[in-house]
């Protein structure tokens, strides 16, 4: 087996089957933490949640089938037009969303920040809500042109069409997925922690009411500025790749080019998806108060499975026996 061959295998099959499991495990602790009573009423948190749920699109049905078509060669893709369209429909989607709400939450921690009573008003539940639905809608109907511009090429390959498609398609990946959604994090976060010292140092009393300096406000904090650096560095090489391949696609290249590129674009599709995969890892290590409600999850899920069984022995002691009797016996 050649080099890229080898290293296709390991990323294409181990690595992403490893990714797979550990989105699955990952995600349902999310989907239980954010659903706890503790963070129903934190407007960030539904942002979180949101970003959650565009998971399980790139988890539970992208990541697969990229473990068949790149690690087994199994891809629906290459004769049927249907899901070709609506594999990369769900892709562009899912990842989008997934950033989007990244960027929501990190908007609203600076406006809940914020001196101006109406500004802090953004930073409610059910505002949160609204803003979900609206940036849904909007990501849901921009890339329509997938759906009508996507299709089989002449190699068997799903991919946009060529020519001007094709290049307007790869360069808004990279700036609406990879470099826009990162750098609007950055800016929010940063602009949120100076807008907090500001108003702790100019107005005390009132910067420590309105910015709600606790532990979970930190937390959060702490939480999407790790996410920005976390999704710079996977998504941008994938983004930056698909470009490049766009814009060289007719140069001449000899076979230790093409090695590298084909390495190149399975190492980098690989790491794209860590941060969808990972995201309730990373949380869990930056998080303090998102350790100590996954704490209080497995104390609550232990405690069911240690009492349960003690109630049903309990049962079988006290059960009254029930004998059938004989139409003799009445």
């Amino acid at each position: 087996m050649s080099t890229d061959g080898l290293i296709k295998n390991i990323f294409s099959r181990y690595c992403l089957i490893g990714l797979f499991i550990l989105g699955i495990v990952g995600l349902i602790l999310n989907t239980l933490i954010f659903t706890r009573k503790t963070f129903r009423q934190n407007s960030c948190v539904h942002y979180f949640l949101a970003s959650t749920i565009a998971n399980y699109f790139v988890v539970f049905f992208i990541l697969p089938s990229r473990i068949f078509s790149d690690g087994y060669d199994l891809d629906p893709g290459q004769y049927n037009l249907f899901y070709c369209k609506i594999r990369f429909y769900t892709y562009f989607t899912a990842k989008s969303l997934s950033s989007w709400f990244i960027v929501l939450a990190c908007f609203d921690r600076k406006m809940s920040s914020s001196l101006n009573v109406h500004r802090r008003a953004f930073a409610r539940p059910y505002i949160s809500r609204w803003m979900i639905f609206i940036t849904t809608c909007i990501v849901l109907i921009f890339y329509c042109h997938v759906l009508m511009f996507y299709e089989i090429d002449d190699t068997k390959e799903c991919n946009g069409r060529l020519g001007f498609y094709r290049l307007f398609n790869d360069s808004f990946y990279l700036v609406g997925y990879s470099l826009l959604p990162p750098l609007l994090m950055l800016i929010f976060g940063v602009w949120t922690i100076v807008s907090t010292r500001r108003l702790r140092r100019i107005v005390p009393r009132v910067g420590r009411r309105i910015t709600s300096l606790n532990n979970h406000d930190n937390a959060l904090m702490l939480m999407l500025l790790v996410q920005v650096g976390l999704i710079s560095i996977t998504a941008v090489p994938h983004a930056v790749q698909k470009l490049y391949s766009t814009l060289t696609l007719y140069d001449p290249k000899d076979e230790f080019a093409k090695t590298v590129e084909n390495i190149f674009v399975i190492v980098v599709r690989t790491i794209s998806f860590f941060n969808h995969s990972c995201a309730f890892y990373i949380l869990t290590l930056s998080g303090k108060v998102f350790r100590q409600e996954l704490c209080k999850i497995m104390k609550e899920i232990i405690c069911k499975t240690r009492h349960e069984p003690r109630r049903t022995d309990y049962q079988l002691r006290t059960q009254v026996p029930t004998v059938k009797l004989d139409e003799n016996d009445r």
